[in-house]
């Protein structure tokens, strides 16, 4: 992994953008969501180490702060749950499958994949989902990251080599990342080799560019011992950990207490925590993840490519779970279509509009960006002082929302907009994509196409 810079000043400015000589950058969108709504004539800056300083109306700060012409800058959305090899499977499991068994053909798919991948070509599809996301708008991603022996052609046999070359594609794209590594069986070897990973990237980048945090299969992998090494583990870290908790259709919720409630019995079920789309959820288990402040994780798009179902959002919502959401096996990679598709998901079941809250635009942007933060232990999220200046524009004339002012924007993003109209994302002040493009966009499609035809070349 490259060293973190410690820049001087100079050089600080030359990366951000920044003219010779200034202190801070601003920009002034034709609108931007300050949280609540949409607001015209606002400028906002941020200091050489991107973070938010001010927001202005004054007539010579609107004049310094660079014009953003027919654009709205939104905060960055914020990528929960996300498995990025799972890239390489994108249409090569739509097929029907056998009845009752919705994951058999892409369970094989992605064993045969994973067998014959590479280092090099675990990279390269980090990278390109890494990149799929920056253009969606999302600046920040959780990668629920099962440990994996070394792949074929790896040189070394160090146990982190896997989970270092997904951090090295996050940084060459440019996304803040948090690597949240599943736990297998044995739980202590695990955590040795994760907290050696987790000192030399403390070392090499900075805390809000790549943290760890720790994930888990519950209850068919880890017994209660092994458990209790992750999760105590995780406490003294003050890590995030994300948890699958519950089993897919046709499989039985497990004889006794539920995970959750054997979780919450071990005092493990806090607002760190975060259930990954859990199927089966018991009205005593939904009642646990609201106490304990916990978060859900929903992931709309894969649940309906793999035809299950999902949690009961409304309910959850009510007992005070925060709705976070993901793009999980990346079937296709835009989080406000995950937004959307879940609220379409309620209206069907309940046959009404407006399912997950009053105004669904709103509770929908905060899960796509301030919960999603909160779940991953992120700095973004919002755009507010002393935040980081990550945050997307959209295109306020392409099709898709044209014609919508400030009152009814949001809800058109939410629910109408198209991917292509994202333009410019900025991520701690530094512009990572110009006008829908990214400055690696060649080289990164390029090899992950040769890789995808030596991954399933027969």
């Amino acid at each position: 992994m490259p060293p973190r810079d410690p820049s001087p000043v100079s050089a600080a400015v030359t990366r951000a953008g920044v003219p010779h000589g200034a202190t801070e950058q601003g920009w002034l969108p034709d609108c931007v969501y300050t949280g609540e709504k949409f607001e015209t004539g606002l400028a906002f800056f941020a200091d050489l180490t991107g973070r938010i300083t001010r927001f202005s109306r004054e007539p010579a700060d609107l004049a310094a702060a660079r014009r953003l012409d027919g654009q709205a800058a939104l905060p960055g959305l914020v990528n929960t749950h996300s498995r990025s090899f799972h890239r390489v499977l994108r249409g090569r499991t739509e097929r029907r499958g056998a009845p009752g068994d919705p994951l058999a053909g892409w369970a094989a798919a992605l064993g045969r994949a994973a067998g014959r991948a590479t280092g090099e070509e675990i990279f390269d599809a980090a990278r390109m989902a890494f990149m799929e996301m920056l253009l969606a708008g999302i600046t920040c991603v959780g990668e629920f990251h099962f440990v994996s022996p070394a792949p074929e052609g790896a040189t070394t046999a160090e146990p982190n080599f896997v989970r270092r070359e997904i951090i090295r594609a996050a940084h060459e794209v440019g996304i803040r990342l948090a690597l949240l590594n599943v736990a297998p069986e044995r739980a202590e070897p695990f955590v040795r080799d994760v907290e050696n990973l987790r000192v030399l990237v403390e070392k090499e980048f900075l805390a809000d560019e790549v943290w760890l945090g720790l994930g888990a299969d519950l209850p068919a992998v880890l017994s209660v011992d092994q458990l209790k090494v992750v999760a105590m583990y995780a406490r003294a870290q003050r890590m995030r950990w994300h948890a699958h908790v519950a089993p897919l259709p046709g499989e039985s919720l497990p004889a006794g207490r539920t995970p959750l409630a054997q979780l919450a019995e071990l005092g493990f079920l806090d607002k760190r925590f975060t259930a990954v789309h859990p199927i089966q959820l018991t009205d005593d288990d939904v009642k646990l993840l609201g106490t304990a402040r916990a978060t859900v994780c929903l992931c709309p798009i894969t649940a309906q490519n793999f035809g299950i179902d999902t949690a009961p959002a409304e309910k959850l919502l009510a007992a005070g779970t925060g709705i976070a959401l993901g793009t999980d096996s990346h079937a296709q990679i835009d989080l406000l279509k995950e937004a959307r598709l879940l609220e379409y998901q309620l209206r069907v079941q309940h046959g009404q509009r407006g399912v997950i809250a009053a105004e669904p635009a709103t509770a929908l942007f905060h899960a796509a960006t301030v919960t999603g933060a909160r779940s991953l232990g992120a700095t973004g999220g919002a755009l507010e002082v002393g935040r980081p200046a990550d945050f997307f524009t959209v295109n306020l004339f392409d099709p898709s929302i044209a014609g919508a002012e400030p009152g009814a924007l949001l809800a058109n993003i939410v629910f109408a907009l198209e991917r292509r109209a994202v333009r410019d994302v900025w991520i701690g002040g530094r512009q990572r994509v110009v006008a829908g493009r990214h400055p690696l966009h060649g080289p990164i499609v390029g090899r992950f196409v040769e890789a995808q035809r030596r991954i399933w070349s027969t």
